[in-house]
């Protein structure tokens, strides 16, 4: 089973706080998250703890290609969710495991 992308989501490991077709509008909707929960995005070289708790580093937010089963996941319970990034698509656990099994069973049968 390959993963293939049908999105993209913008995450701060763990939680996902953006997800759309396109990367930069994955980003933004991200942004707006954050933005409405009152979290001040922050340059990697702020080293102020005025908002501690209430601030991400830019660094911090990840934009990955992603699944369409993840992206249905995230529009349905929000960004809290069980996630990884297998062959460069971040996916669901149930599809990364699938992917693994189908990966080992082609290695077994070579061998």
């Amino acid at each position: 089973m390959a993963i293939i992308a049908a999105g993209y989501i913008t995450a701060g490991n763990p939680l996902i706080y953006g997800y759309s077709t396109t990367a930069d509008a994955s980003l933004a909707d991200a942004l707006a998250c954050l933005a409405s929960a009152q979290i001040e995005i922050v340059d990697d070289d702020a080293d102020t703890t005025d908002h501690q708790g209430h601030t991400l580093r830019r660094s911090d937010l990840h934009t990955h290609p992603a699944t369409a089963a993840l992206l249905a996941l995230v529009k349905d319970r929000g960004g809290d969710c069980s996630w990884d990034v297998a062959g460069g698509v971040a996916c669901t656990w149930d599809e990364r495991d699938e992917a693994d099994d189908h990966a080992e069973a082609a290695r077994a049968a070579r061998a």
